[in-house]
């Protein structure tokens, strides 16, 4: 765990030391540097930030709340492993989420705001392609945090955000998923029937859009057993 990296930007910078030992942790698993049913030694972290076990205990008891960590019965905390079946819960309630985040959004948004989206849709066109696939999943991500930024519910994007991290865990599943023939064209597509819906302003065609767009992975029976193994190799990468 890199206790000396940049912040990452999308969260805001931490306030207290619990934070930054929750962010840290957070970011480590959310890049698999801790793995799926790894210990999480309080000892060995409040060694090396050079602090007591408190914050440290704070920060894991927040990760255990979140569905990040599970603490056993001997009061290990030990990272959660990741699931098809919790993907599936997952994009199910991000999508439910999105459908309102959209219909709110759109309400709220100036034409500037509708020009950027669509400008991060060209962008995303630009790295369509297997040589770029990492980066259009990048975009892809701007695309949604730059919608969610019209959303005027601040408790409905904390929940948002929330869903996100955890979606965060399978970055490995969605990429394998996107390389299969076909797939990335797919989403590119969805993602330009989005945008011509939000400059009809078209609130239905939207809330309808943002849920089929959030079970694109698992529209088929084929898919839904990829996504199965892709998710089994993950966890062992």
């Amino acid at each position: 765990m890199n206790k000396n990296k940049k912040e990452n930007s999308k969260y805001p910078p931490p306030r207290t030391m619990s934070e930054f030992i929750y962010s840290n942790l957070k970011e480590a698993i959310l890049s698999n540097e801790l793995k799926a049913n790894q210990r999480i030694n309080e000892n060995e972290i409040a060694e090396s930030f050079h602090v007591s076990r408190t914050p440290v205990r704070e920060a894991v008891l927040r990760l255990a709340t979140e569905g990040f960590v599970r603490i056993d019965s001997y009061r290990r905390a030990i990272v959660k492993s990741i699931s098809f079946e919790e993907l599936r819960e997952i994009l199910g309630v991000l999508g439910a989420l999105d459908r309102l985040a959209v219909s709110l959004a759109i309400d709220a948004m100036a034409q500037a705001d509708i020009d950027k989206l669509e400008k991060i849709t060209q962008k995303m066109q630009k790295y369509c392609s297997m040589k770029t696939i990492e980066k259009y999943i990048e975009v892809n991500a701007e695309f949604h945090n730059e919608l969610w930024k019209c959303v005027p519910n601040k408790f409905l994007l904390e929940i948002l955000y929330l869903v996100r991290d955890k979606k965060e865990r399978y970055f490995y599943s969605r990429l394998l998923a996107y390389k299969n023939p076909g797939f990335l064209e797919k989403s590119m597509k969805h993602h330009w029937e989005l945008m011509d819906a939000f400059k009809r302003r078209d609130k239905e065609k939207l809330m309808n859009l943002i849920v089929e767009h959030r079970h694109i992975l698992l529209e088929s029976d084929v898919q839904k057993e990829q996504m199965r193994g892709y998710i089994s190799s993950g966890e062992k990468r």
